[in-house]
């Protein structure tokens, strides 16, 4: 057994001489009386703004407040847009160390020594609490663990909310480098065993650049001491081994021992120092442990102009790190990167901005490759429907050569499906044709951030532009008017007028021509989660045109709705009791009593209170589900549809485009944009249904 740990602590400078206390980056806390910090309240609180002392460098990439998500898309090792880590694969490959890196932390040039997240919640203060105990099972954990074992080079971030360097940090995100993960460990934390890590840097040779400002070249390796290790000893209860991580003695590591976190029989200090020896140990370096990606990749490089099939690729869609200020850029535009996003300028800000941009060669995808039955498929589509769904009424006759599908939907409104064919989509103008001309026209699209989301600058996952009246769906896009649209808008404004007048008036409902139109576009992987187009500002009815891939589209009641209450368990004051909702019979029985003045108020309250406890969570299951392949057109008809349900659109991985034909109503637009939904269509861009 090794020798037990040495009595009297170490004194060190800079992990050397000086006693390295072990601090916890907090919030700024609210005023109170002073009192004598005690236990864990003992730790270091600061913010960024009391780190002043200068950096020696630059990080390598970077991304600003409320541009997290394209520090994500540009580096492929840290996809996590929330978490502090980034795994997959059951392997850790990014790390972000920000504002609370738990009690018992470091940070120094070449080594970061920190909590690993999970299990927390915030306190009053905003800081981290432990609400469990964190072990091997935990994700993140084994992660951890299996990258150690398996000489996995982690990439590590800091943001300039830790104050543990001491040093003001250029910006709000900042890659630091590649780490090796050399030690992993339970403490006690409060009442809780919380999983720790030590990070040390892999290349030791480079001068870190968020060194201190004129600070010392780093040890050769050549005149480093890689034999200086922590001691380890055998635990005499559990006989497993630890190392001595702290001054204050040796204690064993395992959760799992009665001698857990026990320093001679006796509870530790709150106020732990690290081991000289701990912080100073260097692992030699070893050619075979590399980096499964590069710190910066240069996507650009593995993009082809003259290859048009990454055009729409999932790849191509991701960020870049800029090559000229190093800034992590998100791919907004349709054709490419900008470094700075003109939206985002504020007054005088254009000569602090840097202006790169790279814009790429779209080459035209064609139908072939991103439709599998393209000339294969029977003329007739759509003739297969899942017993699971709703059914719709079939007509082949009134508007040949479409099939037209009618869903009713019994008092809220009817979904009408006009299903294309060869014929319609090959002829001059038509779907095949704007399908390669809405690939290479300047139209404007781009991605927008969304108005509400978890994380700030959270972009849609597709690319829009508005022609015609101003309409503001999940982001705010700005509206072209309509004497800027080019020809194939036009053209698909007039397809998208038919369908609509058709669909309405079959339902004897008076005819709203649409003044506005927007065009999504969906890269591979693309696609719109569940929305409703409900509005007050728009009209009854919403068509939309499917060009390019196919995609699957679901209908189904809003969670409300269904259940008769909403997610916080408060129920609905008017229950509209739709077909298909959960308990519909009691429900509509109940509704009908109450109607009738056969219960009271309070009565069909609290019946509608015990179905509530009776009534499983979770979404209502998709009631209609369609196919919508290459030319086929969707109108969605009655105010009820988009205040009961919702919809989302699904694509296959390949390319897609959807136009989109709304009836915007003037008295909720500024007086200054009406003209924008003014257009008259020229006698080729009038569609006839053929």
């Amino acid at each position: 057994m090794a020798k037990s740990a040495p009595k009297e602590p170490a004194v060190f400078t800079d992990s050397k001489t000086k006693p390295v206390k072990t601090g916890r980056v907090t919030r700024p806390r609210k005023t109170r009386p002073a009192v004598s910090p005690t236990g864990l309240e003992a730790a270091v609180v600061a913010t960024s703004s009391q780190c002043s002392a200068p950096v020696q460098g630059e990080p390598p990439a970077w991304a600003e407040l409320q541009c997290r998500p394209d520090l994500c898309d540009a580096l492929p090792w840290f996809r996590s847009v929330q978490g502090g880590v980034y795994y997959t694969g059951g392997l850790c490959w990014g790390f972000l160390v920000d504002a609370d890196c738990g009690v018992r932390s470091y940070i120094d040039e070449e080594v970061v020594i920190t909590r690993i997240g999970g299990g927390c919640t915030k306190d009053a203060d905003g800081n981290l609490v432990l609400i469990k105990d964190q072990d091997n099972d935990s994700c993140i954990v084994s992660s951890i663990i299996n990258s150690k074992n398996l000489n996995v080079p982690v990439g590590i971030i800091i943001g300039d909310r830790n104050a543990l360097l001491g040093r003001k940090l250029p910006h709000r995100y900042n890659v630091m480098a590649y780490f090796r993960i050399t030690d992993f460990w339970y403490e006690k934390i409060g009442k809780r065993a919380g999983a720790k890590v030590r990070f040390e840097k892999l290349d030791l040779s480079d001068q870190s650049w968020w060194a201190a400002k004129d600070s010392p070249s780093p040890v050769p390796h050549s005149q480093r001491d890689f034999d200086i290790k922590p001691e380890t000893i055998q635990c005499s209860s559990c006989l497993q081994w630890s190392a001595q991580i702290y001054n204050e003695g040796w204690m064993c590591l395992q959760t799992s021992c009665k001698q857990f976190w026990i320093i001679d029989l006796s509870d530790p200090p709150a106020d732990l120092t690290f081991h000289p020896n701990f912080l100073n140990t260097r692992t030699p370096p070893d050619p075979n442990i590399q980096p499964q990606y590069n710190l910066v990749p240069n996507l650009l490089e593995t993009i082809s102009e003259d290859d048009a099939d990454t055009a729409s690729l999932r790849i191509s869609w991701k960020g870049i790190v800029c090559p000229q200020c190093s800034k992590c850029i998100s791919r907004r535009f349709w054709r490419g990167w900008k470094c700075t996003d003109d939206i985002a300028l504020t007054p005088g800000q254009q000569c602090n901005v840097c202006l790169f941009e790279k814009m790429v060669k779209m080459h035209p995808i064609s139908l072939r490759s991103v439709l599998e039955d393209f000339e294969l498929g029977p003329i007739k589509r759509t003739i297969f429907f899942d017993s699971k769904f709703a059914v719709p009424e079939v007509d082949d006759q009134s508007l040949s050569p479409y099939r037209k599908l009618t869903y009713r939907i019994r008092g809220v409104g009817s979904i009408t499906h006009f299903v294309s064919n060869k014929t319609i989509n090959s002829r001059a103008n038509g779907p095949n044709d704007l399908f390669k001309q809405l690939q290479v026209a300047d139209l404007g699209l781009r991605r927008y951030p969304l108005q509400q989301s978890v994380v700030a600058g959270t972009l849609t996952a597709h690319f829009a532009v508005n022609f015609g009246m101003p309409y503001k769906y999940v982001v705010s896009v700005d509206s072209k008017g309509f004497n800027d649209a080019s020809d194939e808008i036009l053209r698909a404004l007039g397809r998208l007028t038919w369908a609509t007048n058709q669909a309405v008036v079959s339902m004897g409902d008076n005819f709203l021509p649409p003044n506005e139109l927007l065009l999504l576009g969906y890269f591979e992987d693309m696609k719109i989660g569940y929305h409703d187009d409900g509005e007050s500002s728009l009209g009854p009815t919403i068509a939309t045109l499917s060009l390019g891939a196919k995609s699957t589209m679901y209908i189904r009641m809003k969670y409300k709705y269904y259940h008769g209450f909403s997610k916080a368990k408060k129920i609905l004051e008017d229950d509209p009791v739709l077909p298909g909702c959960q308990f519909e019979a009691q429900r509509q029985a109940l509704k009908d009593q109450f109607t009738r003045s056969e219960i009271t108020k309070a009565e069909y309250d609290e019946r509608r209170r015990d179905l509530c406890k009776r009534s499983k969570s979770g979404d209502a299951p998709p009631w209609i589900k369609m196919e919508l392949n290459h030319g086929d057109l969707v109108v969605m008809h009655g105010e009820n549809l988009q205040k009961y349900y919702e919809h989302s659109v699904v694509p296959e991985k390949k390319l897609r485009f959807a136009l989109t034909a709304r009836y915007i109503k003037p008295e909720y637009v500024d007086e200054k944009e009406l003209k924008k939904g003014e257009f008259t269509l020229t006698p080729d861009q009038i569609y006839d249904g053929k």
